[in-house]
């Protein structure tokens, strides 16, 4: 990233969007993450900011403040994921020892992926591809609204991604090619740090003029790098398999890691009880395999087996399928014996914890930046929509006013129309007098609601590491 785009990165994480100066939302129930679940609350914002959450009947609002009325509705803070490949151009999965890229230069403000995450609650995402690769460049924290990069920048810089992920040579030479690309970092750092410590020594010495000062830098395309192995920076190592694990956990004892796992990482549990640090999982949560000696499929949650070794996890979504809706990621959760607390803390406290942001995301808490999404109903329900999401203090986003939901909605009323047959001479009489009559929005026509369809029956294929996700879109 150039300086120019860093500075701007810099200051769009510093401030809020335009908000309005005071917003007001009046909540039915509102879910706080980390305090008491409140009826019929408010939650006052100014400047970006929650100032006060409490009762109605206890919170004055102010007369020049904007009133959301939300009374027969559920708010909460927006959905944060920790890791995500949405939202780019192209994915770097070629090139493999690249640390000096930046996702920055590939993120697609226009992506119709962001535009999805309005609609499903999600407020800030880190996006981070390169499970492919071995050294894959650096991420950056992004709300899913703006027009530039500069707009949507949350935290750039957010840390460098690794990859144990096998390609070509299998398994064992992909740790062989990473313990490599580590150590010729390692070599080089010390190198530089050896050739400045003697020249400190002859300035002091007298052989190089007092005046004269060091000026060498660092190698910008291993810059990252170094930053990575002095733990000044932070990596985001992917593990796409129980069989990767130990060589992650060896990794992470000399680096600063956070761990993202595939799919199949059962038999990891006991080992990552051990290590006691919370890990990211892969958007696929759930799958079947054969039990050996009863020849029977049984069903395994990767999440539930760590909420039952105490082991804090964030969940993902995926970029197509049921995986990449919160609700089917929320309701596999608690459908498998997790808490709700615990399932709603994955999407919100704990990526936020992982991404070093908890003091401004992952709940209603006064200080923290306004990011709240106002939903139909309950959050786990498939039947919920989004109906409104305020990122900032700001409204970003109106389902009564997006566009593409009434396009959709408008196609399912014609095929209606056109299922049930042709007009009687009756009807055809009173059409030029329904014509006069103004249009009514296809998604605030009373008891017209579409719904969401059940949950898909066929159960996830068996996979290995990435993005997936079986089934049908809303």
């Amino acid at each position: 990233m150039n300086p120019l785009r860093s500075l701007l990165a810099a200051t769009a994480a510093a401030l809020p969007l335009c908000a309005q100066d005071v917003l007001a939302v009046k909540a039915g129930k509102l879910l706080t993450i980390t305090g008491p679940t409140l009826e019929n609350a408010v939650v006052l914002l100014q400047n970006g900011r929650i100032t006060k959450v409490g009762a109605q009947a206890e919170v004055e609002i102010p007369w020049t403040a904007k009133v959301i009325d939300a009374s027969d509705q559920v708010v909460l803070p927006t959905w944060v994921l920790a890791h995500s490949q949405g939202g780019v151009r192209g994915l770097n999965e070629n090139m493999q020892n690249v640390p000096w890229l930046s996702v920055a230069d590939a993120i697609e403000p226009a992506s119709v992926f962001f535009e999805d995450c309005l609609r499903a609650g999600v407020g800030t995402i880190h996006v981070l591809p390169g499970n492919q690769t071995l050294l894959g460049g650096s991420g950056m924290v992004v709300r899913p609204y703006g027009r530039t990069i500069e707009d949507m920048a949350v935290a750039a810089n957010t840390g460098l991604k690794l990859s144990l992920q096998a390609s070509g040579g299998g398994r064992l030479q992909q740790i062989r090619k990473l313990r490599r690309a580590l150590d010729d970092i390692r070599d080089y750092a010390s190198d530089f740090a050896r050739r400045k410590a003697e020249f400190e020594q002859e300035k002091a010495a007298g052989a190089i003029p007092a005046d004269k000062a060091w000026t060498e830098q660092y190698d910008r395309t291993k810059k990252p790098a170094v930053d990575l192995v002095q733990k000044k920076a932070k990596g985001w190592l992917f593990v796409p398999t129980v069989a990767e694990t130990e060589e992650a956990l060896r990794l992470a004892k000399d680096l600063d890691l956070v761990l993202v796992f595939g799919a199949n990482i059962d038999e990891a549990v006991p080992l990552l009880a051990k290590w006691n640090q919370p890990v990211v999982l892969d958007d696929s949560i759930e799958y079947y395999e054969l039990d050996e000696e009863t020849q029977k499929e049984r069903k395994v949650c990767t999440a539930k087996l760590l909420a039952d070794a105490g082991v804090p996890f964030a969940l993902s979504l995926g970029l197509s399928g049921p995986t990449k809706e919160p609700w089917w990621q929320l309701g596999t959760c608690v459908r498998s014996g997790i808490s709700r607390q615990q399932a709603l803390e994955a999407l919100t406290m704990v990526p936020a914890r992982l991404l070093g942001l908890e003091a401004q995301l992952g709940s209603i808490t006064e200080g923290k930046l306004g990011n709240l999404q106002i939903l139909s109903g309950d959050p786990l329900a498939a039947t919920s929509w989004v109906e409104t999401v305020v990122l900032d203090g700001q409204v970003v986003y109106e389902r009564r006013k997006d566009p593409r939901l009434q396009y959709l909605f408008g196609m399912e009323q014609d095929k209606a129309k056109k299922a049930a047959g042709p007009e009687t001479p009756a009807e055809k009489a009173a059409a030029p007098a329904e014509k006069e009559k103004p249009a009514e929005k296809p998604a605030e026509k009373a008891g017209a609601e579409p719904k969401r369809d059940e949950a898909p029956t066929q159960r996830p294929v068996r996979t290995g590491g990435g993005q997936t996700g079986g089934g049908e879109d809303r």
